[in-house]
């Protein structure tokens, strides 16, 4: 039995997170000026953020859904062993 993935940093998680918002505002500022000196519809923004998600915050913020997603599961796993060994 393999020990199984490396616990990622929680520093480097954090810092990843406040990247991504720091980031995503930056982004919004941008698209927002960009919309309003265009003369375009306020609803552009919308549209504009989702993309901006979809490109840019969503691919930042994957290591730290993969990370919550290995915590559950070996948490999940650690309550099974734990459940096994009372019985």
């Amino acid at each position: 039995m393999h020990p199984g993935p490396a616990a990622p940093d929680p520093a480097a998680l954090r810092r990843r997170v406040l990247l991504s918002g720091v980031v995503t505002f930056a982004a919004f500022l941008v698209v927002a000026f960009a919309v309003a000196s265009a003369g375009l519809a306020d609803w552009w923004l919308i549209i504009a953020m989702v993309a901006v998600y979809g490109v840019v915050v969503r691919p930042m913020m994957k290591p730290v859904r993969d990370a919550s997603r290995l915590r559950r599961s070996l948490a999940y796993r650690a309550f099974l062993e734990s459940k096994d060994r009372e019985q």
